[in-house]
């Protein structure tokens, strides 16, 4: 498949911007913004008039002038690229991936955090498969069993059998055989190390968890004056009061995008289960990386105020099937 790159030209309040797999037109209005997205396949169903203006559009864009059209990025430039970070589903981890365990060396100035990261496993998984009482306490030297998966690495105690390990900690038998490519399930030696995947539940309950610990919505979900460039802007998530204070992941999911995004600062994106995106905006500090599987509740970064903001806050949206919902009809539900 040919790889398109971003092309875009203004025409006044008329903008086009060539993706991959789409071309959006965006016109700006005194009070609104309206934004047409038209799939490569639908363009041979477009009338020739349509075809026409929109070739002559596209020709004159012109792939020279985009550095200078970009010299910082608009705010419907930010929707564009969140759109497409946006527009990834999700996708399960692979069960098939040999199990590893990895020893590690804690060194001078590294955290259980950066050690997570640096694995791409949960702080759960390190700390559950250690004995460790706390996501800060690590010394240097220390030596610890890393998994190359999420789940716990358990040591066989006396009494202990598959069966047993299978209850404990709800797994299906055959799953922990299929893990540890067991061959004999009615024997396992005592100090044995058995791994158990996804021993602890990925999501505490069915809905979305509170990102931060407060729950002070600073700007609601809808219509608002964007508060820089002074225009009605449709606000597509809520703004939640939170000085740099942790950011945990409000479900289950794997990080599709941990990073930059214009004006909404450094951003990490959560695809789920589903389909579901949640976005976090306005960060401080990201903690995890793109592909890392988090559990909910996981520590993900911590708020700030990045990008365009009034103040450090944490701007958090759910986006479903490719439309935003209000976040906050999600958070307050009663599951």
């Amino acid at each position: 498949m040919k790889h398109w790159q971003v092309h875009s030209r203004f025409f006044g309040n008329l903008s086009v911007t060539v993706l991959s797999a789409e071309i959006i037109i965006i016109v700006r209005g005194k009070r609104n913004t309206f934004i047409k997205s038209i799939p490569y396949t639908a363009i041979k169903r477009i009338t020739a008039v349509s075809a026409i203006v929109i070739s002559a559009m596209l020709l004159f864009t012109g792939i020279a002038g985009f550095n200078d059209v970009f010299k910082s990025e608009a705010v419907w430039y930010d929707e564009i690229k969140k759109k497409a970070i946006t527009s990834k589903e999700f996708v399960d981890a692979d069960t098939k991936r040999p199990l590893k365990i990895i020893q590690h060396t804690v060194k001078p100035g590294e955290t259980l955090s950066e050690i997570a990261r640096m694995y791409g496993v949960s702080l759960d998984t390190i700390c559950g498969s250690n004995k460790l009482e706390s996501y800060d306490l690590v010394h240097v030297g220390q030596v610890l069993k890393i998994p190359n998966k999420d789940g716990l690495l358990v040591s066989v105690q006396r009494g202990q059998t598959l069966p047993v390990l299978s209850k404990k900690y709800n797994v299906a038998i055959n799953k922990i055989i299929e893990e540890n490519n067991i061959a004999n399930p009615d024997f396992i030696n005592i100090g044995q190390d058995i791994f158990i995947p996804d021993a602890k539940p990925l999501d505490i309950f069915k809905g979305f968890l509170w990102p931060v610990a407060t729950r002070n919505i600073t700007s609601g979900y809808g219509w608002r004056k964007d508060p820089f460039y002074g225009e009605n802007q449709f606000h597509q998530g809520i703004d939640i009061r939170a000085n740099y204070e942790w950011v945990k992941a409000s479900k289950y999911g794997r990080v599709s995008y941990a990073g930059w995004l214009g004006g909404y600062g450094k951003v990490v994106v959560i695809t789920h289960p589903g389909g579901d995106k949640t976005l976090y905006g306005h960060l401080s500090k990201i903690v995890v990386r793109e592909g890392q599987y988090v559990k909910q509740g996981q520590i993900i970064a911590k708020s700030g105020n990045t990008g365009n903001s009034t103040g450090p806050h944490l701007h958090f949206e759910i986006i479903r099937k490719g439309q935003h919902i209000n976040p906050y009809a999600e958070l307050k539900k009663k599951h």
